[in-house]
């Protein structure tokens, strides 16, 4: 009965999608049956029900190793990027899916495994992307939910809505505080708000500094210059948006954050400047075309988070972040709060440097072209550049083959002239020939001639001295 439900639902579904276009088929979610075995190292996933898995959806406590999953059709590779939450889309549908972990110790976060069917996982199911080769925009947060509390309109309408890739490049790490959970719920609140590149993390503790001067004694503040000059190498970013340099409600590891990224974009562009690590190896000096500052008070631009976004639902990024910062059920018992138009307003930036330009309107990416259109528009060029290459070589053979062409015509040309000019050379000694044949016929006519007339006249002679003789015997015998 159950092979046959199966069969019936591949065929059901199967026909949708042949004969309705565009349809899109939800998983199903099943209930997981979760079984570890420390002695093997291993945690065996089934289905309540025994039905098949298509994918899963597992959180982790850090750290993530790299690991295997094993299917009844053979093995998946995970764990590559680190994600704490990873989605594993398998090749077919398995009953039994076995996670084979690393000698690293690794553990679920909660127990938290997900299961589900083929088809189309439900939006809060994360699958994310690894963090950006290049970013358009990278937000730089001291804390888990600043970049809500502060940025959180800027990845819903310029990453989901215009599709901007954005990065962010945490501050401060919570893996080894008592509150790890704050690692899970910034993933939460970022997917939430529109990011799909996995966030990078410095290794900074989370100490709470009155201000600046307490946090740089707290806090080893070249070291923070130091990390934020390797990400913007790294990552490349065209606008860089970080915190208030008073540090919003006065947090000194906000104003630190901020203060070190001033200085970061100057190191990040020096030549000179950290020439023994990988990222200059990797990636040389970076000068950022575009950097804002929460609050900054010169060249201020306001952001518009009440426009409607197709790409959220029609939500605004406005509404969006507020709903991000929920995720961050651990803050909640603060006073803080997402909003527009208070001291602290999300929407409220102002442009520290530029080397593109200042903003004559109030968008982040005036004067900026995303990394998408430029490598759209390289590609372009470079199919431009091959089509005039085939062109050019397509003409080059035409010319050849032409020349080719001329060159077989000029030789059958010259050999048409050879010819001919042997066959008149031929038909000249023919005709040399045959005179010289004419004129020996003729001269041996003539020695016949010659002769037959000498052999007339001397046999007229003959006769006539024969005549002659015979009437002188006549006459001497008269």
């Amino acid at each position: 009965m159950d092979r046959l439900r199966k069969v019936l639902s591949i065929f059901f579904w199967g026909f949708l999608l042949l004969t309705v276009p565009g349809i899109r088929v939800s998983a199903e979610e099943l209930t997981p049956v979760v079984v570890s075995d420390s002695s093997e190292n291993t945690i065996t996933i089934t289905a309540k029900d025994g039905r098949g898995i298509g994918a899963v959806y597992i959180k982790w406590d850090d750290p993530v190793a790299p690991y295997q999953v094993r299917t009844d059709q053979g093995t998946v590779e995970c764990g590559q990027y680190g994600f704490l939450h990873e989605f594993i889309l398998l090749p077919e549908e398995s009953r039994t899916v076995t996670v084979l972990l690393p000698k690293q110790k690794m553990r679920l976060y909660k127990k938290e495994v997900r299961i589900f069917t083929d088809g189309e996982v439900p939006e809060d199911v994360q699958i994310w992307e690894p963090p950006c080769e290049r970013a358009d925009i990278m937000l730089i947060p001291a804390h888990a939910d600043d970049e809500i509390l502060y940025m959180g309109g800027i990845a819903p309408t310029y990453g989901a809505e215009l599709g901007a890739r954005v990065q962010v490049v945490y501050m401060t790490e919570f893996r080894s505080t008592n509150q790890s959970v704050r690692e899970h719920e910034k993933l939460d609140g970022l997917w939430r708000d529109g990011v799909r590149n996995y966030p990078v993390c410095g290794n900074f503790r989370d100490v709470y500094c009155n201000d600046l001067e307490d946090a740089r004694k707290k806090y080893d503040y070249q070291a923070a210059v130091d990390y934020l000059t390797d990400m913007l190498r790294r990552f490349q970013p065209q606008v860089l948006v970080t915190h208030d340099f008073n540090g919003e409600y006065g947090h000194g590891f906000h104003m630190l954050t901020a203060s070190a990224a001033a200085q970061a974009l100057e190191a990040a562009a020096d030549s000179s400047c950290r020439t023994d690590t990988e990222y200059f190896e990797t990636y040389g000096i970076w000068d950022t075309p575009k950097a804002y500052f929460h609050l900054y008070g010169e060249n201020r631009i306001r952001l518009d988070l009440r426009v409607p976004l197709a790409s959220m639902g029609g939500q605004t990024a406005l509404e969006v972040a507020k709903e991000a910062y929920k995720q961050h059920v651990s803050q909640q018992k603060w006073s803080f709060y997402v909003s527009d138009d208070y001291k602290h307003s999300c929407a409220e930036f102002g442009l520290y440097r530029t080397n593109v330009g200042y903003d004559t309107g109030s968008s982040m990416l005036e004067n900026i072209v995303l990394y998408s259109e430029q490598e759209r528009l390289a590609k372009e060029e470079q199919e431009r550049l091959a089509r005039e290459e085939q062109e050019r070589l397509a003409k080059e053979e035409q010319e050849r083959l032409a020349r080719e062409e001329q060159e077989r015509l000029a030789r059958e040309e010259q050999e048409r002239l050879a010819r001919e000019e042997q066959e008149r050379l031929a038909r000249e000694e023919q005709e040399r020939l045959d005179a010289e044949a004419l004129r020996a016929e003729q001269e041996d006519l003539q020695r016949r001639i010659l002769i037959i007339a000498v052999v007339i006249v001397l046999a007229a002679v003959v006769v006539l001295v024969s005549v002659r003789m015979g009437v002188l015997r006549g006459r001497r015998s008269k």
